[in-house]
């Protein structure tokens, strides 16, 4: 890595005091900073992060003007999307406050990953998950888990359903294994972001790709290594699907109107009347199928005209990939 590449981990935790020690153990020493964010554990998840830091030989932000240091902030219980944007404003603070260049003064690009303290995320592959921002220009990079061993068969089934459904949704057609949130992001991406709106609790990796696939962000993915320790999941499924297929919803209808009704980012006005024009009306023929005398001719229409939305939605995709600035919509 080069000395002016920054890298910083944010590393959120709730409860996690089996496994945070050896997270934090197995960091390698390229990391600049960590920033840790205990989520109202009520065990000893924050005593122990503090010990293994001291042990890795880190030392406290406030103390630190090398480039091995760590910083612990505590907040309520208000989820791991809430502690992962937490860390990202403490980053902008610190920027702004002039403090990252003074404490890091050889640092001039920085790259942000985002790394669960349950040791499920292997920071050996951090070399892989930066290459595309420091190669392509890539604005964020997700890892798309492979083998999947030991993933229990409800989430692979939940994780499969998701897939589908943002592939239509996001704006990235090509994304795979969307609850992956191992994840490194280009600072610059951070600094344009708008955190006046937040998704806090499980679920966060889908808002966070439906807004920045809106928004026209340039998103790689790359393969890394599944991990299933013996740590027992947070995630519902039962309560987690309804509640992100309703945010999928919501957030394909948004992307929809600012694409092709508002043509924001940039669509031309013959892409914008057939997009709009197909699904409407066929929105309208499901709408009369199921409520009139069932007539087939209009199922049809239906499924016609959304598969062509589809085909026209990928094209429109495509060529927004292939501009050279992002995002298109602030």
């Amino acid at each position: 890595m080069s000395d002016e590449l920054g890298l910083a981990i944010i590393m959120p935790a709730h409860n996690e005091a089996q496994m945070v020690k050896n997270t934090i153990h197995s960091l390698p020493a390229i990391v600049d900073l960590v920033i840790f964010i205990n989520d109202g554990s009520t065990d000893s998840t924050q005593i122990l992060a503090e010990e293994a830091f001291i042990e890795t030989e880190r030392i406290e932000l406030t103390n630190c003007n090398n480039n091995k240091s760590f910083v612990i902030i505590n907040q309520k219980n208000l989820g791991v999307g809430s502690a992962v944007f937490s860390g990202m404003e403490f980053l902008l603070n610190l920027e702004k406050a002039d403090l990252l260049n003074s404490k890091f003064s050889q640092r001039e690009k920085w790259i942000i990953i985002i790394m669960d303290a349950d040791g499920q995320m292997n920071p050996g592959e951090i070399n892989k998950l930066i290459s595309p921002i420091k190669n392509k220009s890539i604005d964020h990079v997700k890892g798309k888990r492979i083998g999947l061993k030991g993933m229990p068969k409800s989430r692979k089934i939940g994780s499969f359903l998701l897939t589908i459904l943002m592939r239509f949704a996001s704006g990235y057609n090509k994304i795979n294994d969307p609850q992956c949130g191992y994840r490194a992001i280009d600072f610059e991406m951070i600094k344009k972001w708008d955190f006046k709106n937040k998704w806090n609790g499980f679920g966060y990796t889908n808002w966070w790709l439906l807004e920045s696939g809106r928004r026209g962000f340039k998103l790689d993915e790359v393969e890394i290594e599944s991990i299933y320790n013996e740590s027992k999941s947070k995630l519902k499924i039962h309560v987690f699907l309804p509640k992100v297929s309703i945010l999928i919803f919501k957030k394909l209808w948004k992307r929809g109107v600012d694409w092709y009704v508002l043509g924001r980012g940039g669509t031309n006005y013959l892409t914008r009347f057939m997009m709009s024009f197909l699904w409407f009306t066929s929105i309208f023929s499901i709408v009369t199928f199921l409520v009139t005398s069932y007539h087939f001719g209009t199922l049809f229409y239906s499924i016609l005209g959304l598969t062509l939305c589809k085909f026209i939605d990928n094209h429109e995709i495509e060529k927004r990939s292939k501009l050279n600035f992002s995002p298109l919509i602030n």
